[in-house]
């Protein structure tokens, strides 16, 4: 999925939502009870219009699971509005390699791809840009599909936290146009780096106009994940309201909880254990779904401060520092340094070991 939402980022798709933690909109009443559903669906900025996604992949990817993926994502009266299909292969032999097969041609509004198109390039970038300083659903959406790498980053030892400084293009330039960009040859990146002592904070990538994003290494992983700290404020006041959410769910339906099997944590601080009562696994299904829904219901009343709060917590991140989002002034890192490839939008923040790719093997 991770590579079916990076292909689709290319053709100018915003943020996408698992098809199983929310209703996209426009959908039947049904969607939340189907079982077979598309892997993710999102937005696009362009024509407005809802993409339905479903990723496939195996070490060598054959037509069969192919097959199967259009037959998921032809999901008929449960979205009656336009939408479009979009349908993702990722075979791993010989070579990482994705097959990506669309119903019809995709009006994205960006006829020129990512460069030589004219002004159709930076209207999508465009697009994008003014959605998130105009548009709150736009924004929300954007929090939502990076809560993941919001709650890694809040996982990881604080010592471990680094800044990295990534450039931003001038108006104009052809980089502008490109949704992700490779900073191994990103001249904006190069020369910020240039001009930033290795010795400094975010503060310094800040006075040189540049993205000063917030990273760290995945524990027993190849990966650097990061965001810019207009995103982590929106994601932090996004992670607060589902607290919220969660909070209220527990108080008002405590009895999604009598009947299964698990400890609890009592207000007084015992811990106590739930008398043993087994479920069969489609009672315990049914449990689950009854407390997803209700969690979607009260979800969708608090939309509207939902709303609110991440637009202060991405205006708020986008003026303050680090220091006033995590109490913590990171040291700068230079990853390229440290042998990863790297690679970035407005932002997020994504690096990987150059070594852990084998470049350079050769098929047979």
């Amino acid at each position: 999925m991770t590579m079916a939402e990076w292909a689709c980022r290319r053709m100018g798709l915003g943020p996408t939502t698992h098809a199983e933690s929310a209703v996209p909109q426009g959908a039947a009443p049904g969607w939340a009870k189907t079982s077979s559903l598309p892997d993710l669906f999102g937005t696009h900025p362009a024509t407005s219009e809802l993409w339905l996604v479903e990723a496939k992949g195996s070490r060598r990817l054959g037509l069969r699971p192919r097959i199967k993926g259009a037959k998921q994502l032809d999901i008929g009266a449960l979205v009656p509005v336009t939408h479009q299909k979009v349908l993702c292969g990722t075979s791993l032999e010989r070579r990482l390699f994705m097959m990506i097969d669309v119903e019809g041609l995709p009006k994205t509004g960006n006829s020129g791809g990512g460069s030589g198109g004219g002004s159709g390039g930076d209207s999508g970038d465009s697009t994008g840009e003014e959605a998130l300083e105009q548009d709150d659903e736009a924004l929300l959406e954007l929090a939502r599909s990076r809560m993941l790498t919001y709650l890694a980053l809040t996982s990881l030892p604080r010592d471990g936290l680094r800044i990295t400084a990534v450039g931003r293009p001038e108006e104009g330039s052809p980089a502008r146009a490109d949704l992700i960009r490779l900073l191994e040859s990103d001249r904006a990146t190069t020369e910020l780096r240039r001009h930033v002592p290795p010795d400094a904070g975010d503060e310094a990538v800040r006075q040189q106009n540049g993205l000063d994003m917030l990273t760290g290494r995945l524990p027993g992983t190849d990966l650097m994940l990061g965001m810019s700290r207009r995103l982590y404020g929106a994601c932090r006041a996004l992670a607060y309201e589902e607290r919220r959410v969660v909070a209220r769910v527990r108080d008002e339906r405590p009895k999604y909880l009598e009947e299964l099997p698990r400890e609890v944590q009592p207000a007084d601080g015992t811990v106590a254990r739930l008398p043993e009562r087994q479920l069969s696994d489609r009672a315990y299904e049914e449990r689950i779904a009854e407390v997803q829904e209700y969690l979607r219901e009260v979800r969708e009343e608090q939309r509207d401060d939902q709303l609110r709060s991440v637009r202060d917590g991405f205006t708020m991140g986008d003026r303050g520092s680090w220091m006033h989002l995590i109490d913590l002034a990171p040291r700068l890192a230079l990853p390229r340094e440290e042998g990863f490839l790297e690679a970035a939008t407005a932002d997020t923040y994504l690096a990987v070991e150059e070594e852990a790719l084998d470049l350079d093997a050769e098929a047979e």
